[in-house]
């Protein structure tokens, strides 16, 4: 079984939600992006054509994009997961900037460490992640499992499954991956592999 994990598009920027990043919307460009990768996965993956279902995480934006892309594949049902949102490690918008990224680059370096925001780890939110997408290809009968989601919780994915993939510490909370770019990962019955990492070859 492949899953094919894609990031949504650019996003606008989060100055009027008090906090809410759930409401985010795609931008004008955000919309292009994701235009142009549902044409891509059209061409690269004829199968994805009338396929029953794309999940996506209960985010505006990957909402968004999974409809773009439904509409394109001629995809029945969009079916929103909770489990495949983005991972954040802070929940009190109140704190000032410095101590929401500190709390996130403590998170993000170090996986195991317990939030005293959400109380769950890094480590945690990857295996809420990739328990939801098991139970999903338990009852999937098709090749492919497409789902609409955020690069923060692709990426660590894939660095708790690929740790060479991983950036030092120095750097991992400026590590991203491309918006509306995508990621495939194999799920043989019993763990998962790396196929590819953060393709944007629509450009």
């Amino acid at each position: 079984m492949k899953i094919i994990l894609f990031r949504h598009g650019e996003k606008e920027t989060n100055s009027d939600t008090n906090g809410d990043v759930s409401i985010i919307h795609l931008t004008n460009n955000g919309i292009n992006q994701v235009k142009k990768l549902g044409y891509v996965l059209a061409k690269n993956f004829p199968q994805l054509k009338n396929y029953p279902v794309i999940y996506s995480s209960i985010y505006a934006r990957s909402i968004q994009s999974a409809q773009i892309v439904q509409s394109i594949l001629k995809i029945k049902e969009v079916v929103q997961i909770p489990e495949f949102g983005e991972f954040i490690a802070y929940n009190n918008y109140k704190n000032p900037k410095e101590i929401r990224e500190a709390i996130q680059l403590k998170a993000v370096q170090n996986p195991s460490w317990i939030s005293p925001e959400t109380h769950l780890s890094l480590s945690q939110n990857i295996a809420i992640f990739t328990d939801k997408i098991k139970e999903i290809v338990s009852k999937n009968h098709g090749e492919y499992v497409l789902i609409s989601t955020h690069g923060g919780i692709i990426r660590h994915t894939v660095y708790s499954l690929k740790p060479e993939f991983r950036p030092s510490n120095d750097f991992i909370q400026q590590s991203k991956i491309h918006e509306a770019g995508y990621t495939i990962l194999n799920y043989d019955g019993n763990r998962f592999s790396v196929d590819k990492f953060n393709i944007y070859d629509f450009l």
